[in-house]
């Protein structure tokens, strides 16, 4: 038996998704670049007191039955210049697999960074998930944010 309230809570949730829109799934494809961006510090007062995040970056396969190839994954510091790899060599992800990574530091005052991650597959698969947890903390105080990647159209 559903209760008023639960149904009006059911009822609020299904027009905040209409909307803002729920995220749609990419198209089943061989190949792409998914971008993400990473936060390396965050501001955590008024007077602009900055703390220091660590990325932790994963990526998943989202096909159920196909394996799928981690090309490269590329740091992109904030002024747009290409960084260094975060992958040495392909990186091969079984189906439902996830990759983790560390990707290594932007020099300081360049911005903030991203990554690309560039994949393919023998067969169209739905584009794998991309991930970046970023978290920090300074006595007793803990920040964590997360962000996840969004597949890029192919340049002409």
């Amino acid at each position: 038996m559903t209760t008023p309230r639960f149904a009006l809570a059911a009822t609020l949730c299904l027009i905040l998704l209409a909307c803002l829109g729920a995220p749609a799934l990419a198209q089943s494809a061989r190949q792409g670049v998914i971008y993400a961006p990473v936060y390396q510090e965050a501001v955590i007062d008024h007077r602009g007191r900055r703390l220091d995040l660590t990325a932790t970056v994963y990526v998943r396969n989202l096909s159920r039955k196909h394996p799928l190839t981690i090309e490269d994954v590329t740091l992109v510091e904030g002024n747009g210049k290409v960084g260094l790899q975060c992958t040495k060599g392909k990186k091969r992800l079984a189906p439902l697999a996830t990759l983790r990574l560390l990707p290594p530091t932007c020099p300081a005052g360049t911005g903030v960074p991203s990554i690309l991650v560039r994949w393919s597959a023998p067969q169209p698969v739905p584009p794998p998930l991309v991930e970046v947890l970023m978290m920090g903390t300074a006595g007793q105080q803990g920040i964590s944010v997360t962000s996840q990647g969004v597949p890029l159209e192919p340049e002409p």
